[in-house]
């Protein structure tokens, strides 16, 4: 009867102070993260408490990190978040309170991390940790992309600065330096799984520094009988001298519980931090690490009730109530662990106060001087979301960190980093071409997506009365382009030049009129201007740009033939662009390729590509490659390991497409061109760009053909492939 008390009052407590909720009559709003599998959590359970006055509303989040923003700004009042998230949540300074815990297990921290050794490499008296296991062999768990096993990054570079002096050549990466001070500090070891993300560049590291996988039992990667937890521990019984461990796997391992152990425990010892140790049946070893469980997080205002409701939820009688509160314990996933309340609730950092070490990881120094990647934004929410992806990213020691920095449009980016104020800047193929020939910049890596349809294509896209069967016909014809010296321009340019075997100076011959909008942006002449726009859209005196444009030019008859995405081709086709215009229905199809027949576009490219200058040295490059596939593999859509602590290609701010595409699915280097399937993608451009010469036309070639000088500013632009040539 106590306990049932209790839930009374405090389930009236609720009732009292629902009215500070942020919802409709002072609901409490709940902030819900889906995961990316088939079970939705909201879907299943948010109408049950609407549909039982539960007081409590659904709000769903892009991310973790979306879900804190709104607990900040008092647009929804609690959430589950991890430990990692608070402390992103104190490095912005989000004002918000931890009400509860969940616990799934009667244990004050969720993981305790200690340090196991061989007994034979100890010594008795006073000694010091450094001494006790230099030249030592070391049985690394690893580092992988789930926030508790084997353990992520920062807590594994924690651990390792406890032991090792830090490396700061600055003729190596970062994550180099920190893997060449492990290999000179122990003898040998098993350090097995990726050490990068970048395959290429994890086996030459592994080929330079071998000795960290001299003591491994395969090859040195997932599969290798000693990779994880589990293998460390194996390792360290079978050849190893120390590792680090989760304190519940080495007393199950080692039979220090109930169950059958597997190796024997008095050859073996923890190793406390002052190189001090003791036996593995002590009953309070001594712990490096604690990292705290989830928790229940609120705004101020709202703590309180939170904290009743949550408690409230405490009877395991819930998790098979089939009303709303067995709904609201499903959506707090209150089967993972019972909400254990804290009183008073306590604010983030004193909440991470309590677990020894796990705040200290997260502030380590770094090296002197600083080294940080500054990429450029072009807006104020671009440069907001490389700020929260900067904080997401540092949390999970992902190094060196970002700094975000704002130029007016992309122009004034790429000179940045062409200046050596930026060291990167993202863009969308539309600028691949003209950013490459001005700045000196290269795509460092691709934002690339498997689905052909949601790639950068080009098309030619003509009326299906007009009896144009083949590319050769297009000879001759009228064109529109989205806008001058973009991806379409450039995709035509190639492919025509390359189909046709021609010359620079043979292409005024080959259509009659064209459609460049944007070429009057640029420092060439009024003739110029007029031969370029005397056949586009004007609207109070503005030359009208874009796909939509260049379609209505070949819907109403203006042009022969539009050079469009297939994405724009598509939604003509299926009805879904909004314009009189288009209410016409008149039929168009894809003129395509002879050697093409299958995808029917003229050029594929990434839909983004993130430029850096084409100098870099080679740690350079490696560092920045490093950094953004990090951040592509916790924050990217690499299902099962997306951490939804933020999404770097979902929304932000209810927008979409922000800094990076949303229908990215990864960040590649070059390499990707050559493996499947994109290897079997014919015309793609980025290969073409890579493989021919850059400069093969001039502006002698066809200077004549205009009956006017271009400006001299105007000179380079037209080096490089740049202007189709007219017959006037």
């Amino acid at each position: 009867m106590k306990s049932a008390s209790v839930i009374f009052v405090l389930v009236c407590g609720v009732n009292i102070v629902f009215s500070q909720g942020s919802g409709n009559d002072g609901n409490l709003r709940l902030c819900i993260v889906e995961g990316r599998g088939s079970y939705k959590r909201a879907a299943r359970h948010c109408p049950t408490l609407d549909q039982e006055d539960s007081k409590v509303e659904c709000v769903l989040g892009t991310d973790r990190l979306d879900c804190l923003r709104r607990i900040s700004k008092g647009t929804v009042d609690f959430g589950v978040f991890s430990p990692e998230d608070l402390v992103a949540a104190q490095w912005a300074r989000v004002d918000v309170l931890v009400t509860n815990e969940l616990r799934s297990k009667p244990k004050p921290f969720e993981r305790s991390v200690v340090a196991v050794a061989n007994r034979r490499i100890l010594q008795d008296g006073v000694t010091t940790l450094h001494a006790v296991i230099q030249n030592a062999t070391l049985c690394h768990p690893g580092v992988g992309m789930d926030d508790i096993r084997p353990m992520s990054d920062t807590l594994s570079g924690y651990l390792e600065s406890l032991v090792l002096e830090r490396a700061c050549d600055p003729k190596l990466s970062l994550t180099e330096n920190r893997i060449k001070a492990l290999a000179q500090f122990f003898g040998k070891a098993c350090k097995a799984g990726p050490w990068v993300p970048d395959q290429w560049r994890d086996a030459e590291l592994k080929r330079r520094y071998s000795s960290l996988c001299a003591a491994c039992a395969g090859r040195c990667d997932t599969n290798d009988p000693y990779w994880g937890n589990q293998g460390a521990l194996t390792c360290l019984a079978e050849k190893g001298d120390i590792t680090w461990a989760e304190l519940e796997d080495v007393r199950t391992y080692f039979g220090l519980t109930q169950r059958e152990g597997h190796a024997s425990a008095d050859r073996f010892a923890y190793v406390c931090r002052d190189g001090s140790f003791m036996d593995l049946d002590g009953s309070e070893p001594c712990v490096w690490l604690h990292r705290p469980w989830p928790i229940i997080v609120a705004k101020r205002k709202s703590a309180v009730a939170v904290a009743a409701l949550a408690s409230s939820l405490r009877d395991g009688s819930v998790l098979v109530d089939r009303h709303w509160r067995g709904a609201l314990a499903a959506l707090l996933e209150i089967h993972l662990g019972l909400p254990d309340p804290l009183q008073p609730p306590l604010t983030p950092m004193d909440y991470l106060a309590k677990a020894k070490g796990f705040r200290e990881a997260y502030s380590q120094s770094g090296c002197d001087p600083p080294r940080h990647i500054t990429l450029c934004t072009t807006t104020i929410l671009e440069k907001n979301k490389c700020e929260w992806l900067n904080e997401a990213g540092s949390v999970y020691g992902i190094a060196p960190p970002l700094q975000c920095s704002y130029g007016a449009d992309t122009q004034a980016c790429l000179q940045a980093v062409q200046d050596g104020r930026s060291d990167v800047v993202v863009t969308s193929s539309e600028y691949l071409v003209a950013a490459m020939r001005d700045y000196s910049v290269a795509p460092i890596l691709h934002e690339a997506t498997p689905i052909v349809e949601k790639a950068s294509t080009v098309v030619a896209v003509v009326r299906a009365d007009a009896a144009i069967t083949d590319t050769s016909s297009l000879k001759g014809k009228r064109a529109s382009f989205p806008t001058y010296d973009g991806v379409a321009w450039h995709s035509a340019l190639r492919y025509f030049m390359t189909k046709d075997n021609i010359t620079c100076s043979d292409m005024g011959h080959y259509f009659t009129e064209i459609c460049a909008p944007g070429i009057e942006n640029y420092n060439v002449t009024r003739n110029v201007v007029k031969q370029f726009t005397k056949n586009c859209y004007v609207d109070d005196g503005n030359i009208l740009s874009g796909e939509i444009q260049a379609l209505r030019a070949v819907v109403e008859g203006k042009s022969d033939v539009a050079f469009i995405s297939m994405g724009t081709y598509n939604m003509y086709t299926a009805q879904q662009i909004n314009e009189d215009w288009a209410s016409s229905r008149e039929k168009l199809v894809p003129v395509c390729p002879e050697e093409n027949k299958k995808y029917c576009f003229i050029s594929w490219s990434n839909i983004g590509h993130i430029l850096a200058p084409r100098n870099l040295t080679a740690m350079r490059r490696q560092e920045i490659i490093n950094v953004f596939t990090k951040l592509d593999q916790l924050f990217g859509k690499h299902y099962p390991f997306h951490n939804a602590m933020f999404s770097m290609y979902g929304q932000f701010s209810f927008k979409l497409n922000i800094l990076f595409h949303n229908n990215t699915k990864m960040l590649a280097t070059d390499d990707m061109l050559n493996t499947h399937p994109y290897d079997n993608i014919p015309l793609n451009l980025e290969r073409s760009l890579r493989n021919s010469n850059m400069n093969s036309c001039h502006s002698s070639d066809f200077l004549g053909n205009f009956g006017a000088n271009l400006n001299p500013s105007i000179l380079l632009l037209v080096v490089s492939l740049v202007f189709f040539v007219l017959r006037i």
